[in-house]
């Protein structure tokens, strides 16, 4: 069991913002093995493809990049799709909030963040000022994710049963040493850039009591406060270098217990951007069960939603918390929905990008989430990912599926042909077939680009992002 201490007592926490500072400063791309860069460049064209799709979807992301439009200022670092060049710290802004428009971002299990989302916009954001270079970037997200997922984890589930957006709090850290990083700092400037970056962090979930446009400004801004950070410490603007262990420090404010051996065991032998896993469904990562089990029915089991009486889906507490939307507002808050999702599985079989789309503008879908129960299921903890479906048909039949953890973890991967087909799917919406593989092959090469500002320039549409196909 990992050992779990109050951060007042806790020893062994001295010195861990340095420590995490000189790992990041460290970290080269040539002592990164094989199979771990090849990790950090698909998670690098995953979240690029979901900034390219929600380019021309996501109304909150479009209408923060008028007003980032409209402020002008130096032209530094592209928004994606659209092209035009702003602040980094403003494109960091509006990318990240595209990053996490489409619900179709990668996840960590236990450490409840969605790390690329914030850290993906970022490093090439921070790449078109640095003139970094691929390999510059996949070391920097590789050590990105190591500060994120680490803290992540190791202050979860208590930070998020505080109300906390985990990747709003803590993936601006991740985005900060990363960020640091690739602007040459040294270990002492990526101390200052986590110490700026935790004096700013913020997140909290009301959206989820009243479904707004606010979710993805969460990462939105976290990206960036990190970015500005490290921009910041980057001139010599110093940080608090005891930031994430001290007595007024990011952990004493934002948790209660840290479990140590998440934070520090293994640090530069075992990389956490191993540990996460990628999203086939355009959907809350908690309603990834229920769906997983709902598609099974419509496909294996015959099962379709105007055949169906009622449905049970047995959650978690925390998956109820977070994945419950009994009545959809927008199209976030039905991606956000199990209910809806659920329906919108047994009406079409899918729960891609298209099918939220177009599902969203079906009366059937939305009546039909009246028919879908979420029940708490004791056995599951407080945050598991299990789920089953009772399914009870008109015709008396009845249908029961169970699953232990969601499609996509690492423990149950995405093969390399539905990664990519994922990307396309994605990208297709508002881009032709042609470029998105540009950017693919761009992005899965990135290790042989000495210029890694290349993959924001492949995003750009000629005359601005459009649906090509709905």
């Amino acid at each position: 069991m990992p050992s779990v201490s109050t951060p007042q007592q806790a020893e062994e926490l001295k010195g861990l913002t340095m420590r995490f500072a000189e790992h990041v400063a460290g970290l080269k791309y040539e002592n990164i093995p094989d199979d771990v860069a090849h990790k950090a460049k698909l998670i690098l064209r995953d979240g690029v493809g979901n900034e390219i799709a929600a380019s021309a979807i996501s109304e909150p992301a479009n209408k923060v990049i008028e007003l980032v439009k409209e402020w002008g200022g130096a032209p530094q670092s592209t928004i994606i799709g659209h092209g035009m060049k702003v602040p980094t710290p403003n494109a960091a802004l509006v990318n990240a909030m595209m990053g996490h428009g489409i619900e179709l971002d990668d996840a960590h299990g236990t450490g409840l963040i969605k790390a690329g989302s914030v850290l993906v916009p970022a490093a090439f954001a921070v790449a078109e000022i640095s003139g970094a270079s691929g390999k510059d970037v996949v070391a920097g997200v590789v050590a990105g994710y190591d500060v994120a997922v680490r803290i992540a984890k190791a202050i979860n589930p208590g930070h998020r049963q505080r109300g906390y957006h985990t990747t709003g709090t803590v993936s601006a850290i991740g985005a900060a040493a990363m960020s640091a990083k690739l602007l040459g700092g040294n270990a002492e400037q990526i101390a200052w850039a986590i110490g700026l970056a935790c004096m700013q962090s913020a997140g909290i979930q009301s959206y989820l009591d009243d479904p707004c446009m606010a979710k993805p400004f969460s990462p939105g801004k976290s990206a960036y406060n990190g970015v500005l950070a490290a921009i910041m410490a980057s001139r010599g603007f110093s940080g608090p270098k005891k930031v994430l262990e001290s007595r007024e420090g990011f952990l004493n404010a934002f948790t209660d217990s840290v479990r140590l051996d998440d934070l520090q065991d293994n640090l530069g032998k075992h990389f956490a951007i191993m540990e996460v896993g990628f999203k086939p469904h355009a959907a809350c990562r908690y309603a990834h069960g229920p769906i997983d089990l709902a598609q099974d029915a419509y496909r294996l089991d015959g099962v379709r939603l105007d055949n169906v009486d009622r449905v049970t889906v047995h959650m978690s507490k925390l998956a109820i918390r977070q994945a419950s939307k009994p009545v959809c507002t927008n199209l976030n808050a039905a991606m956000g929905s199990t209910q809806f999702s659920v329906a919108l599985s047994l009406a079409s079989g899918g729960n891609g990008l298209k099918e939220y789309w177009d599902g969203y503008k079906q009366s059937d879908v939305h009546s039909g989430m009246n028919k879908v129960e979420l029940r708490e299921e004791p056995a599951y903890g407080l945050g598991g990912r299990q789920a089953q479906i009772d399914i009870a048909l008109k015709d008396g039949r009845k249908v029961t599926r169970s699953s232990e953890e969601p499609k996509g973890e690492p423990s149950n991967p995405l093969a390399p042909a539905e990664l990519e087909a994922k990307f396309l799917a994605m990208t297709t919406m508002v881009i032709d077939e042609k470029q998105a593989r540009k950017v693919s092959d761009l992005v899965m090469s990135l290790e042989r680009q000495p210029k890694a500002d290349v993959i924001p320039q492949a995003t750009v549409v000629d005359n601005g992002p459009s649906l090509r196909a709905a």
